[in-house]
């Protein structure tokens, strides 16, 4: 009897210590990341970049899957659906924690409690209005003036419907009072909007620098206007547009952020991971080379940043979003 007693306890106490010993191992195979950009856009190199880095310390890949669409709702019930073992995580852009909630009643998660915020991949991507120079217009308030002249004829793509790029270029129709037509592209997002502009069927975008660099640097996009509070060192030529409406902007970002329910020490092991890895010399270069912004923030400044966007965006969203397309 007692040898029997002796064995059930040494198997009890093996058991309550295998989530224990699980944590401690972590990561032990491959972690997968889902990202709501397409293959090849800039958020996805970005990304690739950390994994890259991680891959390296952990000595286990980090797998990049792209699943686009739905303002990052695809993306997001992937995620929030799965194991909260650390293994799947998401890249959150703005679109699923600032836009969704706002504009539609009912989502099938509650963004702010279905993941936790881990750092951010990309912060502060303020948005730029960029056209084609076939336009003949230099700054913001001549772009205004051009569309004011032609009301209507003066088409904008955008990233897909319910994306900060296509609200960002709803607050300019109505809110700066510009009568431009906005046709947000759910199949592509900005390249496709980007193409058709080359192609002479829509004469320009919103989107952060780093999703354009390519047609910036050709000399088929240039830079008219930019949605932030102030202007950019970068680029400190480019008008923002609250200079002449004050109180626009649109800022873009993509957090990194786990199933909630994930143990605090895997959220830290990941948090501090992602930290260091935008630390590294090499994963700078590569933000460099796309004009992506680092915010290296802690999980509390990027849940703290979240919550401040949706108090500036929800509003907006509800105001722009008619009572019968809520549902």
């Amino acid at each position: 009897m007692l040898r029997f007693l002796g064995a059930a306890l040494i198997a009890a106490a093996s058991i309550s210590a295998a989530p224990a010993l699980a944590q401690d191992s972590y990561p032990n195979k491959p972690i997968k990341i889902v990202l709501p950009v397409p293959a090849g856009s800039a958020l996805d190199i970005a990304t690739r970049a950390i994994g890259e880095q991680l891959s390296v310390r952990w000595g286990q890949q980090v797998l990049i899957e792209a699943r686009p669409g739905a303002g990052g709702l695809i993306a997001g019930q992937a995620v929030a659906s799965a194991s909260p073992d650390g293994y799947t995580l998401l890249g959150g852009p703005a679109s699923l924690f600032t836009i969704l909630p706002a504009q539609k009643d009912k989502l099938p998660i509650d963004v702010n409690k279905s993941f936790v915020q881990l750092g951010m991949v990309v912060g502060s991507g303020v948005m730029f209005i960029a056209v084609t120079p076939k336009l003949g217009v230099s700054t913001f308030p001549e772009f205004v003036a051009l569309a004011k002249s032609k009301p209507g004829q003066i088409a904008i793509g955008t990233n897909g419907a319910g994306t900060l790029p296509h609200f960002a270029g709803l607050v300019l129709e109505k809110k700066a009072n510009v009568p431009i037509i906005v046709v947000p592209y759910n199949q592509g997002g900005t390249m496709a909007a980007v193409a058709d502009i080359m192609g002479g069927r829509v004469h320009g975008t919103i989107e952060g620098v780093f999703g354009l660099r390519g047609p910036l640097q050709s000399g088929d996009l240039k830079l008219i206007g930019q949605m932030a509070p102030q202007r950019e060192p970068e680029y400190p030529s480019v008008p923002t547009v609250s200079e002449t409406n004050p109180g626009i902007s649109a800022i873009g970002f993509m957090t990194l952020a786990a199933p909630a329910g994930v143990p605090e020490s895997i959220q830290r092991r990941l948090a501090d991971g992602l930290r260091q890895a935008l630390d590294s010399p090499a994963v700078k270069k590569s933000y460099a080379d796309l004009g992506v912004p680092i915010r290296n923030y802690t999980p509390e400044q990027t849940k703290a940043f979240v919550e401040n966007e949706q108090k500036i965006w929800w509003p907006l969203v509800r105001e722009f979003t008619p009572p019968e397309a809520r549902n």
